[in-house]
């Protein structure tokens, strides 16, 4: 098997061919087996050996239950015992209207019901719920006596008061149970509960009841079915001056004393017999108005003021209208003496038909031509129809159980339309029910989670599956399926069914077949209606099963048939239907605008010849939409129909003009039609002004929105519907006098605010402006007259707010907590418009708290949120985070709940979101979703069907295919590869037991110590074009000869991802050195993929002393991995070109051929290139011999190299390119700067090739050891993950950083290359000549290089100061890691670093900044000549060697001996402290003691430290200080815990120490002399050297994290800044204040913090601004030139009009003149992001289109981390996206693309979606080998702070944690870490920052 052959890319899929891909199964399916069978041996083995321990209790999954037992008895069943029937209650109760003596809000009641035994029985089971029984229940016999109760309880799960008696009631007697009780009167809109309001100041309560469906027991115990109808007497006690209401008419209200306590007690008529969930009682401070209406009473409750302001009066004008039409319609007199109407301010539901007692929200009632649009006019005009039907069907009438629902609220739902259509002619309401309810429903009854209408009783028992029927289903399917009922049985007969049906039940209950009984006898009357089969047949097909038909036409040959319609055809129906999903069909139709006769469709499949056409002619099915079906056509009628829109519209009747766009564009996404034809429905609209069909459009298109917002289709779909709605905009523009006037239909109202909706929303900037202009005037005028039409205030408020920030929010804000109830509901839902996460997130919290938003509000206004793209995720996390809080606040019994779950999941269209969601129902199983239920599922399945959706991209299915063979084919090699090491580990461990196997040396990631190579000779030649397999290769020859140390018949060499050709049978040959005795035979060759060996086992020893040869031919992929030899692809004059290149550093170079593959093991390479003519072939070596020739009938040039010096494997490096040089002499080195040739030719290695030549002589000094090569190379590759990499001869970099374009790359860019030349050359010595032994001590090697990297760059460029950014850029840097318990020390034990992740790990902040400042702070204790000195020594005495730490500490000590000076320990010793322990300390100088102590400073002082340190956490601290600015002498050195220094003591004095921050360690002091160093910053900040500037703030800041000193006290450090110029301090409190925007951005502090940092950068944007001339000039020094960009950063982002205007200015000139770019090349970052936050997807495309063009790597890499910066959520989503696709982004730059987007507070929720979505991908490609992987962890977590993300963080963690987190692992622990400390720090900080930012910028009077 060659694995080089088949595995490619896995983001761009695997092509096998036939033969290949057969083998590949064969083999791994083998494999398969042979591990399968194997395994079971072992198993077997095992056994014999240790029993099988028990299964982990561990686990946060639940273990799954035993079922119980059902129990039979009586109580543990949901129905009622039908022994028992109820006939009259008498109620009196007391609700308290203050809290009692422990701050609850009561009522106390007493009850008895009269109740009829209909069989004989010695138990009472009643319902009650969260009632507590004052007394024992009494039991009476009414005509005789009554048996003793025997005993009584409470059955809390089926809620009952079961009472068990001594006797046995009797069949025909009457008995009378009474009770005393009381129940809290909670705020939780359930039973008898408490709602809240404010009027004139004053806060006021209302008692008041919501009993359905099951909430009657909770007010007081009763027989609580709908079908235990009885009569009830109500008297409430309540106190004077409030108002009792309650079903039945007022009978008596007196004035008495009960305990002491005046109140009114109000007694009521009995009521009608009824069901006890039609109860209602309330107390209230409400006033009314009324009126009389054929003897009816009408009355219309609500506040005083609202009352007042005339808001009840529309609902009374109405009511007795629409009771007259229901008396005709019903043909039955209304059965009560008076319809009370009452809104409440707390109610969960929309309105409740109380019979007599009508109870409201607030909204669905009042109504104010000042404050209510027509769109709030007709909701209250069809709720009210909605009630008041019921007060005939459903009161009157009432179903027996609740699984007849839909009878009673479908019927509502219908004739809703007809009540509010009868008073309201003008509006034509009758239609609107098609896109209200018909097309709404349609959408989950697509689904296979939907239900029928009707179920079996059996089924519906528990509270919460009957709070899961008041759903869609029940509401809209139920008024649809009863409007085409009534459609094709004719009004006339459909009445007359209905009246004689309420007749015969009125008082009664019944089961929905009565009701087809009665329509048929209507039908059987009228010889007119002729229907294919009855009533109940018919209308069976549509109630006892779910779903509906798509009706399909063929009109060439009049085929019809039918087909259950899903949305997602692949979806598995599960439930059986009666019918086999085929129903009973009318149809209603037209040929070319002439109706038709009607057609029933029966069977499957009909032939109806009139419905062919000619070519001429279409046909339209579904007239109105009458018949509750979709309807498809063949595509010659779809064209026919699409002509006659885009031609004369008008032809086609309104209603079907929404029917086609709604009908085309659902079946595109079930994959019928083509999404083509669905967005052809919607072309005609630009002629369009109807409401109906655009609204129809827009409601589809908002899945258009929902699915794509978030990626990069979204522009398209903008551009697209701005381009249809500007006629309709402009229409109503003209048609409303420039909006001056309201249009008069009332459609044409509603589709006004569509056009201006759709306009904002898509970006017309004229609608834009308007809108703000008319919010910006009300703003400024918020006491006067709102001028905003109401019907506009919505879509208004909603663009204003959404285009604003937070001025504009928390004006919303106020006027919704003063506004009525009606504008109220319009300015929370506008709330959640906003683009700003921290006020969603500020919005999301408020849910929680019901004195902000109120419970029965809540859900929808998480949903808001949620309707928003950038609040989607964080509704998502928030319920997840709260959902005990919100499912017991809203779960179970709230009808709104279900909206809720698929409010916040509609988004969901991937397979990420489906996990999410699965996840989160399999957490809260145990906890439910109540009335949420079916919701859930429902949502599971919507997900999937959003994935699977016809609009879905081929892009993405392509995508999804290809991952799918990529992962077969590397699961194949995986196994067939494993297969032979499988098998060896299994009989091993099988063999001996577990106990006592001895691990081979091949599971070992060390080499053994019996070979030590010498040399090595290896060829290699890299492909550059692919070959038939489309593959990139390479092959190789290597020899490498090794000297045999001890005998050994084993030689391990690691290889990985190589395939060899066989040798003799052999994938290698083995031959002894010349002279030598022949080598042993070979007995066998495997690889050991885990611990990447090639395993060569001998039949007799190799004899030590003696050399051999090891021969190998082999080939590799040539992939683009960016790791061992690899493949680098650019574009150049239009043409691509390849480069192979190689990253051999740590282990890698076993990627590229068989070797010894550890830095110890350093020997000689020869090396020869073979590559294409032309191009051009380097190594670490001087090309010494080049030939043109051919191999395998190939033209080819061959190039040797000479030999290199004795080095380790992972400095080799092999490049072969087409590019060009510049080159210089240093002395007798050679010096050349390779590049692309147009990188050349424009300059852009002059600047390196200027400084590498004095760093070199700045070494050779600097170590006295001149440069051991001839020649130094250096190259820049467009592919590389590192920033260098030091190959000895030949260091590769990035181009960024070693390219420098004087005209397009900044001061910063030209100091990275001056520092990254200096790291790479001074590892020239410092690494590659004296090379560390093993990599657990990587820090000696990078942290030196790095901090001489400053020495080296200080020398180049001396004017810079460049010595002193090593304390913000590293020290600084790494204290934020270091502070964390999973830190690590510097130096780890050997054993503790093997493999190649551990490895790479150990590239991080510790290992180089650390490194460099303990480094720094050795040099400047010892002084730089004493540290030179034996450093010197040190480099001499090792050199082409390996070494371990304590090494150099030997040689610096000497020099330290030889130097005289005096040190308290020996440098060993010292330096141990700081290199074999984590962490650092905190020293603490008491200025009023001279007390000096340390102590292990952690960032979070409550988390456990668990790794033990030699020197329990104690170090050896130099301490350099001064006193009121005069620096002391010599270093005092602190050696143990606690000592005293007398010189400290301050006498009034300042105290600083650690000046220049030489020492690795923080400084804290007591309290006085911080106090005195703020009077200094504050007077005379210069007196306090600049560093220590820097340093006081960071060191504060970081001590108040760690609660060392008080928050407030750090914040006070940086009032000086507002006369401050210099960078460092700037950038220190920058860099602290940074965290303070990551912890706080998404909460109220946001703004605050804004104002204040505003306030602190506006003197520094002036300033630069007044040096620069207007910014004319160059800011002067390195470090001005970076303030200058600070300054213009902050100033930009904290909203400075000035700065964001400048920059924005600057991008629109450089966007209309795209070639002439004059932002000075300093400034560019920062200009680049300012301007692409604040605009849009132009700005993003424009940015996008010259990083893809950039010919400088600098220039590409400003615009790259501008493009992060958008806040448009579909454009970083974009952007993630592209980091799959090596093509839009490089390997090497995903991972800061994804870090760039998390640093985004908008793009934060993105990326960490995005990385757990695809770390699989992530993981395979930048894991294992990449040191910048970690930062992508770090990255996306940085914002962590919230207990949501832990767990989340969590979760990931364990989700992954088989894959593991490769380099990452450590990353990982410290994330979770950091969150920890993160939650602790917001809970304890966020309100005292909070007010001290306010108390900063808040004016002073």
């Amino acid at each position: 098997m060659c694995c080089a052959s088949v595995v490619r890319d896995m983001g761009k899929g695997v092509f096998i061919s036939k033969g290949i891909g057969a083998l590949l199964i064969i083999v791994g399916a083998a494999s398969v087996a042979t591990i399968i069978a194997l395994s079971v041996v072992y198993a077997q083995e095992k056994s014999k050996n240790n029993e099988v321990s028990p299964t982990d209790g561990g686990s946060t999954t639940n273990p799954p239950a035993t079922t119980p037992t059902p129990s039979d008895k009586p109580w543990d069943q949901y129905r009622l015992p039908k022994s028992l029937v109820p006939d009259h209650y008498h109620l009196s109760l007391w609700p308290r209207l203050t809290t009692d003596e422990i701050g609850m809000y009561i009522f106390t009641g007493e009850s008895s019901v009269v109740f009829k035994c209909v069989m004989d029985t010695n138990l009472i089971l009643i319902h009650s719920n969260k009632l507590n029984y004052t007394k024992a229940p009494v039991l009476e016999g009414v005509n005789g006596t009554a048996p003793d109760i025997k005993m009584h309880w409470l059955q809390t799960v089926t809620q009952y008061l079961v009472i068990e008696l001594d006797g046995t009631l009797k069949k025909d007697h009457s008995y009378r149970l009474s009770t005393e009780f009381r129940g809290e009167l909670a705020d939780d809109l359930g039973g008898f509960y408490r709602s809240e309001y404010m009027e004139n100041g004053i806060s006021k309560i209302v008692a008041t009841t919501q009993m359905q469906p099951t909430d009657a027991r909770k007010s007081f115990p009763c027989f609580d079915e709908p079908a235990m109808k009885a009569v009830f007497d109500i008297t409430l006690t309540h106190p004077p001056g409030t108002v009792a209401l309650s079903n039945g008419e007022e009978k008596a209200s007196v004035s008495t004393t009960i305990n002491g306590v005046k109140v009114m007690q109000t007694s009521f008529k009995p009521t009608e017999k009824m069901s006890t969930y039609l109860l209602a009682y309330i107390v209230s401070d409400y006033d009314n108005v009324n009126t009389t209406i054929d003897n009816v009473m009408i009355r219309i409750f609500a506040r005083k003021s609202a009352i007042l302001a005339g808001q009840g009066d529309y609902a009374l004008n109405i009511t007795g209208p629409i009771l007259k039409y229901f008396e005709e319609y019903y043909n039955s007199s209304y059965p009560l003496p008076k319809s009370d109407q009452i809104a409440l301010p707390d109610f969960n539901a929309g309105a409740m038909e109380n019979w007599g007692l009508i109870t409201y929200r607030e909204t669905a009632l009042l109504y104010d031509s000042s404050f209510s649009s027509n769109g709030n006019k007709e909701r209250i005009a069809t709720i009210i129809a909605h009630e008041l039907a019921h007060m005939w069907f459903g009161n009157l009438v009432t179903l027996r159980w609740w699984n007849d629902l839909w009878l009673n609220e479908g019927f509502a739902s219908y004739v809703e339309y007809l009540g509010a259509d009868a008073v309201e002619k003008d509006w034509g309401m009758k239609d609107l029910m098609v896109l209200n309810d018909v097309h709404r429903v349609f959408a989950i009854d697509a689904l296979t989670s939907s239900h029928p209408l009707s179920s079996k009783e059996e089924d519906i028992q528990k509270p919460e599956q009957i709070s899961e029927l008041f759903d869609a289903i029940s509401y809209s399917k139920g008024a649809s399926v009863l409007r085409m009922l009534d459609g094709f049985l004719t009004e006339e007969v459909f009445k007359s069914g209905l009246q004689t049906y309420l007749k015969q039940f009125a008082f009664g209950n019944t089961v929905y077949t009565d009701l087809w009984i009665h329509l048929q006898d209507a039908v059987d009357k009228n010889s007119s209606i002729t229907l294919p089969n009855t009533v109940a047949e018919i209308m069976n097909t549509w109630v006892l099963q779910m779903g509906f038909p798509v009706v399909t036409i063929d009109t060439a040959t009049g085929s019809v048939s039918q087909k259950h319609f899903l949305l997602d055809p692949d979806s598995e129906v599960t439930v059986v239907s009666p019918y086999k999903y085929q129903w009973t069909v009318p149809i209603k139709w037209m040929k070319t605008g002439a109706p038709q006769p009607a057609k029933w469709l029966v069977d499957k499949t009909e032939n109806v010849a009139d419905m062919k056409t000619t070519e001429s002619e279409w046909l339209l099915a579904n007239i109105n939409v009458e018949g509750y079906y979709r309807v498809n056509y063949d595509q010659s009628n779809w064209d026919k129909l699409l002509h006659a829109l885009n031609t004369n519209h008008q032809v086609i009747p309104v209603i079907n003009r929404a029917q086609l766009v709604d009908d085309a564009f659902n079946m595109a996404r079930a994959k019928i039609v083509s999404t083509e034809l669905a967005l052809r429905t919607t072309t005609y609209l630009t002629k369009e002004t109807a409401f109906m069909p655009w609204e129809s459009a827009l409601d589809n298109m908002d899945f258009f929105y929902l699915m794509f917002d978030r990626s990069e289709v979204y522009g398209l779909i903008q551009a697209y519907l701005q381009k249809q709605v500007l006629n309709l905009y402009g229409f109503y523009k003209e048609s409303t006098g420039n909006w001056t006037t309201i249009p008069k239909g009332h459609l044409d109202q509603y589709n006004q605010v569509n056009a201006i909706s759709l306009a904002c929303k898509t970006g017309l900037k004229e609608c834009t402006d308007l809108v703000t202009g008319w919010f910006k005037q009300w703003m400024e005028n918020p006491k006067g007259n709102n001028t905003i039409a109401p019907n506009l205030r919505s879509t208004v408020y909603c663009n204003a707010i959404a285009a604003g920030g937070a001025a504009e929010w928390d004006f919303a804000w106020a006027q919704f907590k003063k506004a009525n109830a009606i504008e109220a509901d319009k300015l929370r839902s506008a709330l959640a418009c906003t683009k700003q996460p921290w006020l969603l997130n500020r919005y999301l919290e408020y849910t929680l708290n019901s004195t902000m938003i109120r419970k029965q509000d809540a859900t929808s206004t998480i949903v808001y949120i949620a309707n928003n793209v950038v609040g989607q995720s964080l509704a998502w996390d928030f319920i997840r985070a709260h959902w005990t809080y919100i499912f017991t606040e809203y779960g179970g019994g709230s009808f709104s709940f279900s909206n809720l779950i698929n409010g916040v999941t509609k988004r969901f269209s991937s397979e990420f979101e489906l996990k999410q969601l699965r996840q989160f129902k399999e957490e809260h199983a145990e906890t439910g979703f109540g009335s949420g239920t079916l919701a859930v599922d429902q949502s599971i399945e919507r997900t999937i069907s959003n994935m699977n959706s016809g609009f879905t991209s081929a892009a993405d299915r392509d995508m999804g295919k290809c991952c799918r063979v990529s992962k077969l084919c590397v699961l194949c090699v995986l196994l067939a590869t494993a297969s032979v090491a499988t098998i060896v580990t299994l009989w091993t461990i099988a063999l001996v037991g577990d106990g006592e196997v001895t691990t081979a040396p091949w599971d070992r990631y060390r080499l053994p110590t019996a070979l030590i190579p010498l040399s090595y000779t290896v060829t290699l030649w890299p492909r550059l074009s692919p070959g038939p397999d489309d593959l990139y290769i390479f092959t190789g020859e290597s020899e490498v000869e090794f000297q045999c140390v001890a005998d050994t018949d084993l030689i391990l060499i690691h290889s990985n991802k190589l395939q060899f050709v066989l040798q003799e049978g052999h994938m290698v040959r083995l031959t002894a050195a010349a002279g030598a005795e022949p080598a042993p035979r070979i007995k066998s060759t495997w690889f050991q993929p885990v611990t990447q060996y090639m395993v060569i086992q001998l039949k007799g020893k190799l004899k030590a002393g003696l050399s051999y040869l090891l021969f190998s031919s082999f080939s590799g992929e040539l992939a683009d991995d960016l790791a061992g030899f690899y493949r680098s692809e650019y574009e150049e004059d239009g043409l691509k070109k390849v480069v192979a290149t190689s990253q051999m550093h740590p282990t890698h170079a076993r990627k590229t051929f068989p070797c010894f593959d550890e830095p110890s093991l350093k020997a000689v390479f020869n090396i020869t290139l073979i590559h294409p003519p032309g191009t051009v072939a380097l190594s670490n070596g001087m090309e010494i011999d080049v030939v043109n020739t051919t191999k395998d009938g190939v033209a080819v040039t061959q190039t040797r190299f000479e030999a290199t010096k004795k080095m380790s494997s992972y400095l080799l490096v092999v490049i072969v390119c087409d590019f060009t040089f510049i080159s210089a002499k240093q002395q007798d080195t050679l010096i050349r700067i390779w590049a692309r040739r147009k990188a050349i030719e424009s300059h852009q290695g002059d600047y390196a090739l200027k400084v590498t030549g004095p760093i070199l002589d700045f070494f050779q000094r600097y170590y006295n050891i001149s440069y051991p090569l001839n020649k130094t190379d250096q190259i820049a590759l467009p592919d590389f993950y590192f920033g260098a990499m030091e190959n000895w001869g030949l260091v590769t970099y990035r181009e960024s950083n070693l390219l420098y374009d004087p005209l397009g790359s900044s001061n910063r860019n030209k100091e990275t290359t001056v520092t990254i030349i200096a790291h790479e050359l001074a590892h020239m010595w410092f690494g590659n000549l004296v090379t560390l032994k093993w990599w657990n001590e990587v820090w000696l090697n990078e942290g030196f290089a790095s901090y001489v990297s400053y020495l080296g760059a200080d020398d180049a460029e001396p004017d810079w100061d460049v010595k002193d950014l090593i304390v913000l850029d590293d020290i600084h840097r790494v204290f934020a890691v270091d502070a964390l318990t999973s830190s690590h020390p510097l130096s780890s034990d050997e054993d503790d670093i093997l493999k190649p992740e551990q490895i790479s790990e150990q590239f991080d902040a510790i290992s180089y900044s650390k490194g460099a400042s303990v480094l720094r702070m050795l040099s400047d204790f010892l002084s730089e000549p004493v540290f030179v000195q034996g450093l010197s020594t040190y480099l001499t005495a090792f050199s082409y060697s390996n070494t371990v730490g304590s090494d150099l500490w030997q040689h610096l000590n000497m020099a330290v001996k030889n130097s005289n000076m005096s040190l308290p320990h020996h440098v060993g010793e010292i330096m141990n402290t700081w290199v074999l322990q984590m962490g650092f300390p905190v020293v603490t100088i008491d200025t009023a003691t001279g007390n000096v102590t340390q102590e292990h400073f952690l960032l979070d002082p409550e988390s456990n430290v668990t790794v033990k340190s030699p020197y329990n956490y104690k170090w050896l601290i130099p301490v350099r200080w001064m006193k009121t600015g005069f620096p002391q002498s010599n270093v005092w050195w602190l050696s143990k815990k606690t000592e005293v220094n007398l010189d400290m003591r301050s006498g009034g004095a300042w105290v600083l120490a650690n000046i220049n921050v030489s020492g690795y360690y923080r400084v804290n002091y007591d309290l006085g002399n911080w106090e005195r160093l703020l009077v200094q910053l504050n007077a005379e900040h210069k007196v306090i050297p600049l560093i220590n500037r820097a340093q006081i703030i960071d060191d504060v800041f970081n001590l108040a994290r760690a609660r060392l000193v008080s928050t407030p006290l750090a914040l006070r450090t940086t009032l000086f800044l507002s006369a401050e110029t210099e960078y460092m301090p700037w950038q220190s409190a920058l860099d602290n204040m940074h965290y303070y925007y990551l912890m706080l951005d998404r909460t109220e502090v946001y703004q605050p913090l804004q104002d204040y940092m505003k306030k602190l950068v506006t003197p520094l944007f002036l300033h630069f601004k007044n040096i620069t001339s207007e910014w004319t000039d160059d800011a002067g020094r390195h470090t001005d030139q970076y303030n200058q960009v600070n300054a213009i950063r902050m100033a930009c982002q904290t909203g400075v009009t000035e700065c964001q205007n400048l920059t924005s200015l600057w991008f629109t000139q450089w966007m209309d003149s795209p070639h002439n770019n004059l932002i000075p090349s300093n400034l560019r970052s920062v200009v680049y992001c300012s301007a692409i936050a604040a605009g849009g997807e132009r700005e993003w495309d424009f940015c996008w289109s010259q990083f893809k063009s950039a010919a400088v790597a600098s220039e590409a890499s400003k615009l790259m981390s501008a493009l992060a910066c958008a806040t448009k959520p579909e454009l970083l989503l974009r952007y993630l996206s592209f980091t799959l696709n090596s093509s839009m982004i490089r390997k090497q730059d995903a991972s800061s693309v994804i870090t760039a987007v998390a640093s985004n507070r908008v793009g934060q929720n993105l990326a960490w979606d995005f990385v757990r979505e695809q770390w699989e991908y992530i993981f395979t490609d930048y894991g294992v080998g990449s040191f910048a992987f970690a930062s992508i962890i770090s990255g996306v977590t940085a914002r962590f702070s919230v207990p949501t993300e832990l767990q989340q963080l969590k979760d990931f963690v364990k989700e992954h944690e088989h894959l593991g987190f490769g380099s990452a692992t450590l990353a990982v622990e410290q994330a979770l870490e950091r969150t920890q400390a993160n939650i602790k720090w917001l809970q304890q900080n966020q309100q005292e920052v909070l007010d001290w930012f306010i108390g900063q910028t808040r004016p002073h009077m």
